[in-house]
């Protein structure tokens, strides 16, 4: 992560390489941070909900850990101005406005909305279980004998035989979970089967009090409790992992299709229908693979991310038992891969993070481009952006699927535990050309002059100082060395 200094530079650039920013300081560390329903909109802003988890000390205090609902005034484009990004990384963001807050039974290692309705949660816990909660719906409060308590779920799901860790997925239609976990199993519930589940154990328990019982130690629910809560079992189990599984996520075109990463190193493509896998790509990397993203714009390619630093784009149609070798391998992290997700607004772009927190943005279809020795000396034509706000590592990255290009990200650490929101400046990833004609029509205020609007004859001075201030030549401009971010 950056030192000090490091940090103070880039927070001096942030106005200039950002189109917006929000920066808080969490209370509790906080893994899991994904954007939420969208409540209003206009032309300059769009209020829109963020889900956040609190890990909290809960042997100690009792306090209960959280998933806490906020809204958010998340600024379009080009509206936000410079001393809007100025911050302090000790306080809140006024921009962030807590809603309230749902006591969950076990710390959430991972969570996930259900597309279009995004007021649906799914969340992992550190236990088997994973659960469904319905954040428009009244939630009752459950009330443990040692004084802790928690919110019921809408529907806990069932099925893995040891922790569920991180692995977990939904649909892009909304109607399918996934899970994997330390059993190696990948799981498949559809979400129809939680509601039915949840109406019918209503229905049964209309009136009766919800059952009290003693708190399980670091993770969700005990036996009894588990039972006086709807139980929705899965669907389907793949097997074929040999290790912890990782990270899962769906085909955007096809909720028939998952692809799936794990300690084992493997990378395995399934069938829902058949239950068995459909591809694969054993020791996809020389260490633990952490996480997987599938392209909504190029249906057979898929990125993953591994402990060993490396971030790999893979063509599933090439993968055989004589070929396990990745269309790109990309080598911009320094530490541990542990986040993945691909750009809904734009085909080969997508972004990963690290346990040093740094965020990286990738565009695969630039790689291998032509770049003068500035350029290449900036970086790799293929990476594109680098978010260095985070000073402790970054657990979930999320693009806004209302706001193209707007990012969600989370971090812990012992300097600061944060979550931040940003959108980097178009002029960063935008053609070349495009770029170059914006900056022509602004071109007397980059160069600190007064534009000769005046209506009075033009002299042989005002043409001469013209000429001294001509940018129609791309040379003249400045080189990317001197706007990179990541300088």
């Amino acid at each position: 992560m950056l030192d000090d200094d490091g940090y103070v530079k880039w927070k001096s650039l942030a106005p200039f390489t950002y189109d917006w920013f929000a920066h808080t300081r969490t209370s509790w560390p906080s893994l899991c941070a994904r954007w939420g329903d969208v409540l209003d909109a206009n032309a300059f802003k769009t209020k829109q909900r963020v889900f956040l988890t609190e890990q909290t000390d809960v042997d100690d205090t009792k306090a209960p850990n959280t998933i806490v609902i906020c809204q958010c005034d998340v600024l379009k484009a080009r509206v936000s101005t410079a001393e809007a990004m100025v911050f302090d990384e000790h306080e809140k963001s006024p921009t962030l406005r807590k809603e309230r807050s749902v006591a969950h039974p076990g710390e959430v290692n991972r969570m996930r909305c259900v597309p279009g309705r995004e007021h649906v949660l799914v969340t992992h816990t550190d236990a088997a279980e994973l659960f469904v909660y319905d954040i428009e719906e009244r939630t009752e409060v459950v009330r443990r004998s040692d004084g802790s308590y928690y919110h019921a779920p809408t529907c806990a799901l069932r099925g893995h035989t040891e922790n569920a860790e991180y692995a977990l997925a939904v649909s892009a239609s909304g109607g399918k979970i996934a899970s994997g976990g330390k059993d190696a199993k990948v799981l498949i519930w559809t979400l129809d089967d939680a509601q039915s589940a949840a109406l019918g154990t209503k229905r049964a328990k209309s009136g009766e009090e919800a059952s009290a019982s003693v708190a399980v130690v670091g993770g969700g629910l005990n036996a009894s409790e588990l039972e006086s809560h709807p139980n929705c079992w899965a669907r389907a189990e793949l097997n074929g992992h040999t290790d912890t599984v990782e990270d899962v996520v769906f085909n955007p075109h096809n909720a028939e299709e998952l692809v799936s990463v794990g300690d084992d190193g493997h990378m395995f493509f399934w069938d829902a229908r058949t239950k068995s896998a459909s591809g694969w790509a054993k020791k996809a990397h020389r260490d633990d693979v952490h996480a997987v993203g599938w392209s909504v714009h190029d249906e057979h390619v898929v990125v993953t991310g591994s402990k060993d630093t490396t971030v790999k784009v893979w063509d599933r149609r090439t993968l055989s038992d004589d070929c396990t070798r990745a269309m790109y391998e990309f080598d911009s992290h320094i530490d541990s891969v542990l986040c993945v997700d691909m750009n809904p607004a734009a085909r080969g772009v997508f972004m990963t993070s690290d346990e040093v927190g740094r965020i990286n943005v990738f565009d695969y279809t630039r790689a291998g481009a032509k770049q003068t020795v500035e350029q290449a000396n900036a970086g790799p034509a293929h990476l594109i952006f680098q978010h260095l706000g985070h000073r402790g590592t970054v657990w979930d990255i999320s693009w806004n699927p209302y706001e193209p290009w707007t990012v969600l990200s989370t971090s812990v650490g012992e300097l600061q535990n944060t979550l931040q929101m940003w959108r980097m400046n178009d002029l960063i990833y935008r053609p070349v050309e495009e770029c170059i004609d914006e900056l022509m029509k602004h071109r007397d205020v980059i160069c600190g002059r007064q534009k000769k609007d005046d209506g009075k004859k033009r002299t042989k001075e005002d043409a001469k100082e013209d000429a001294d201030y001509d940018l129609t030549s791309p040379d003249e401009l400045p080189g990317d060395d001197d706007l990179n971010p990541m300088e």
